[in-house]
């Protein structure tokens, strides 16, 4: 699974010219999971990160290359939870290493159940309000959870830990962002190749236009190496 890898490599060189702390995955404090999102009360709320007008990204990318991802990390730009006073600006990437897998269809599906699982990581007294369609997170802090020591760490570990525990992740790199970068601008363009890969990589398993000229998706094949050469295996009578 290589067809993000360019994602991969795009989102840490936008990254390079700005200072991130390395928050240590082994600290994450044990925290309650909710099954359901919860709803937090103005009244019980701390601040809110993402500000609504004003840019935040957040997207997945897999891979097998296991120099793309040598450990689990968790990286921070920006302020803490505890530092936080605000309403701030926030972005979350979250890079996934998997064994490879052969099959496209089953690596498709892979792809589709990894996204999928952010959904599923629901602290206590950090109400997630997700929008796909935009790509972007808005998260209500409460009060009780910031008391009693909340913070990226432990946030970080609890995504880490239940993508682990998903089919085939063999490891995580959860990346926060809570300061207004430059580069989000350019983040936002590669969440949206994010998404153009896989409705490419759908497109061409579901086989929907053998002829590349006629296909919309075409340039983004072009692109990824890996795409195009599923697309000419799947062309083949």
């Amino acid at each position: 699974m290589n067809v993000y890898d360019s994602v991969i490599k795009e989102t840490r060189e936008l990254l390079s010219s700005y200072r991130a702390r390395e928050l240590p995955v082994s600290k994450g404090k044990p925290w309650p999971l909710l099954k359901e999102n919860e709803f937090l009360l103005q009244r019980d709320v701390a601040y809110e990160l993402g500000i609504r007008t004003r840019p935040g990204v957040c997207y997945n990318a897999v891979t097998s290359d296991s120099k793309l991802l040598e450990q689990d990390r968790i990286l921070l730009y920006g302020r803490d939870l505890p530092e936080i006073k605000n309403d701030t600006v926030f972005s979350r990437i979250t890079f996934l290493h998997i064994d490879p897998i052969e099959d496209p269809n089953k690596a498709y599906q892979t792809v589709r159940r990894l996204d999928f699982t952010r959904f599923k990581v629901i602290p206590k007294g950090y109400m997630i309000l997700s929008s796909s369609m935009e790509n972007r997170e808005n998260i209500r802090v409460s009060k009780k959870a910031l008391k009693n020591g909340l913070d990226f760490t432990t946030i970080g570990k609890l995504f880490i830990d239940h993508y682990k525990k998903a089919a085939r992740v063999n490891r995580a790199e959860i990346i926060f962002i809570t300061e207004e970068l430059n580069a989000i601008g350019q983040l936002e363009k590669v969440a949206r190749k994010v998404e153009e890969i896989t409705d490419a990589f759908d497109h061409i398993l579901k086989g929907v236009v053998s002829d590349c000229d006629l296909c919309p998706l075409h340039p983004i094949c072009d692109e990824v190496e890996e795409l195009r050469q599923l697309h000419f295996l799947n062309c083949l009578p």
